[in-house]
Order: C-alpha cells, then sequence, then structure tokens
C-alpha cells in the first residue's frame, strides 16, 4: 500500500469512529430522557440498590434479656417464611446506657428495657410511641459461683436469714469478690443492691466488684475475677455456665424487675419497616413468646406464675 493510500484509509477509519461516538452518545442522552420523563426524576445507583435491600429494624435489649430475644428472633422467623433473621438487628447493653443513646438520637426502633421506669420516660419525652408500652416479663435474681464439694443452699434462698447464711458461710478466700451490675445503670444490678443492704455485717468481708451490665459481671466470674455474682436467673441456662452452680434467690428480698418494652419514634421510618416492626411487636404477646420467655427463667406477666426454668443446685 503506498502511503497516501494509507493516510487516505485512516483518514476513512478515524471519520467512521467519530460517527459511532456521536450516534452512541445521541442513544444513551435519548434513553436517560425517556427515563426521566417517564419517573419524575432520574434513577441514581443508590435508589436502585435500596431497592433490593432487606428491610432492617434496630432492636435495643437489655443485657440480661439478650440471649432470650435471639430465641424470640429465631422463632419470629420461622413463623414469617419472607422474614430474614438478619432483618431483625439486636444491640445490647444496660437499660441505663441504651436509653441514654435513645434520648441522643440513636436509630434504634424498639427498646426492651430491663425496667419500666425509662421506657415510661421515653414515652413523657415524646421518644415513644404511648399506646406501643408493654410489659414483657419479670426477672428473677440468681446466686452464681463455681460447683463445690458441699451444698451451699437449697433450690432457692426463701429469707433473709438463709441468704445471710449463705455469705456468712461460702468457703472462698479471706475476702472474697462479689460481681453485681453497675446499680446506677443497670436495673439488675439495682435489686443486687438491695440484696448487699440487708446485712452490711455479712458483705462486710466482701470485696464489690461492678460490671458495665449483668453480662459483665457473669464474664468477671467467668474470667475468675469474683468468686460468685448476682446475674439474672436467665443466665444460668448459658452453656459457659456448665461448671456453676445457682441458688434461686426469693423476689420478695430485692426490688422488683418488671422489664418492659415501647416502640421508638422515627421520623423517616418506611412503610414496610413499621410493618415489621408491628409483626415483630405482636408476636412478643403471643403464647409462643411467652412460652420462650417463660423458659429462660422469667416470670410471666401474672407475676405469681413460677418460671419453668430448672434452676441446678449443689451436690447433696
Amino acid at each position: 500500500m503506498h502511503y497516501s493510500q494509507f493516510f487516505l484509509w485512516l483518514k476513512k477509519l478515524s471519520l467512521t469512529a467519530f460517527l459511532s461516538a456521536l450516534i452512541l452518545c445521541v442513544t444513551q442522552t435519548y434513553a436517560a430522557e425517556k427515563i426521566t420523563s417517564n419517573t419524575g426524576q432520574a434513577f441514581t445507583d443508590s435508589q436502585l440498590d435500596n431497592s433490593h435491600k432487606d428491610i432492617v429494624i434496630y432492636i435495643a435489649v437489655a443485657a440480661n434479656f439478650k440471649s432470650t430475644l435471639q430465641q424470640l428472633v429465631n422463632a419470629f422467623a420461622l413463623e414469617q417464611p419472607n422474614i430474614k433473621k438478619k432483618q431483625l438487628k439486636i444491640i445490647s447493653g444496660a437499660t441505663g446506657a441504651l436509653y441514654s443513646q435513645i434520648i441522643q438520637g440513636a436509630p434504634f426502633d424498639i427498646f426492651f428495657a430491663a425496667d419500666t421506669k425509662r421506657p415510661l420516660l421515653l414515652i413523657e419525652k415524646k421518644h415513644a410511641k404511648k399506646d406501643s408500652y408493654y410489659s414483657y416479663a419479670h426477672g428473677q435474681l440468681i446466686l452464681a459461683f463455681q460447683a463445690q464439694e458441699q451444698k451451699l443452699c437449697d433450690r432457692s434462698l426463701n429469707n433473709k436469714q438463709s441468704l445471710i447464711d449463705f455469705f456468712n458461710n461460702f468457703q472462698a478466700s479471706s475476702k472474697p469478690t462479689l460481681a453485681i451490675a453497675n446499680p446506677a445503670i443497670a436495673p439488675y444490678g439495682w435489686s443486687a443492691n438491695n440484696i448487699i443492704k440487708l446485712s452490711e455485717k455479712a458483705f462486710s468481708r466482701y470485696r464489690i466488684v461492678k460490671g458495665k451490665n449483668v453480662l459483665h459481671a457473669q464474664q468477671l466470674l467467668l474470667n475468675s475475677n469474683a468468686d460468685l455474682a448476682i446475674l439474672s436467673a436467665a443466665q444460668a441456662t448459658h452453656v459457659a455456665m456448665d461448671n456453676y452452680e445457682f441458688c434461686l434467690i426469693n423476689k420478695s428480698l430485692y426490688t422488683p424487675i418488671e422489664q418492659a418494652m415501647v416502640i421508638i419514634k422515627q421520623d423517616h421510618r418506611a412503610s414496610r419497616q413499621q410493618h415489621l416492626l408491628n409483626q415483630f411487636f405482636n408476636f412478643i404477646k403471643k403464647e409462643r413468646a411467652q412460652s420462650i420467655i417463660s423458659s429462660n427463667g422469667y416470670l410471666n406477666n401474672e407475676h405469681n406464675k413460677p418460671s419453668m426454668l430448672l434452676i441446678k443446685t449443689g451436690p447433696v
């Protein structure tokens, strides 16, 4: 091929490429205008992505109820085949700490507190829906300690004297350590502190350590940073507690632990999200859910009906 013919061919090729690019540009512009005219606004990548995302609700739960709530979420998902467990996100902590986060605008959708005070305050402060208040459980306290050869308590500590005798006779170091949840922010810690106040003499030989919440108090016991702990009866069901013994403390010896839940107000909650939230809220009131709650060591809403939990006792 002569050089003159080569340059002529190259010019034709450049013109063809330019025309092709021009046609492609016009076609894409037309398509974009058509989409805009049909919807009123152009689609964005984030909008396209969001159309395929699962609706999620965020559940704030007091530490004592975390494992029970997970069981409830699992049961709810089985009952509603179109709902996935991952659509219900659980965030746990001390009731007081979670309450503070909600007041500061944390995007929670529902709050399972370990008391009634915080849910009622959220309603009063217009952060929660008044008609969503529901007392879902009544907690119980246990004493937990490593298994020992001697029997330290019967199935339960029924009165003040039996409780004092237990602490007086507990065999450990000269100054044993007792772990409780922080009374300032955790209702289970508050009630545990009531027990300590029953006898200054009995507890004078104990070093009291306070966990951030009742799960942290349990961790102090498991990590051998405490000789015994006052925990939620629900924690007796944890696999990690297999080598520990428990004494159920009679509920007359401490401040009642009534636990309530509320739906948190959110200005921009989607309708599908609200529907999922209502479904789960209504599920908690069902007999199936109440059975799960009872089986984890909580009293039901009749107050006096005993828990289904079998508390372990020390060797006879």
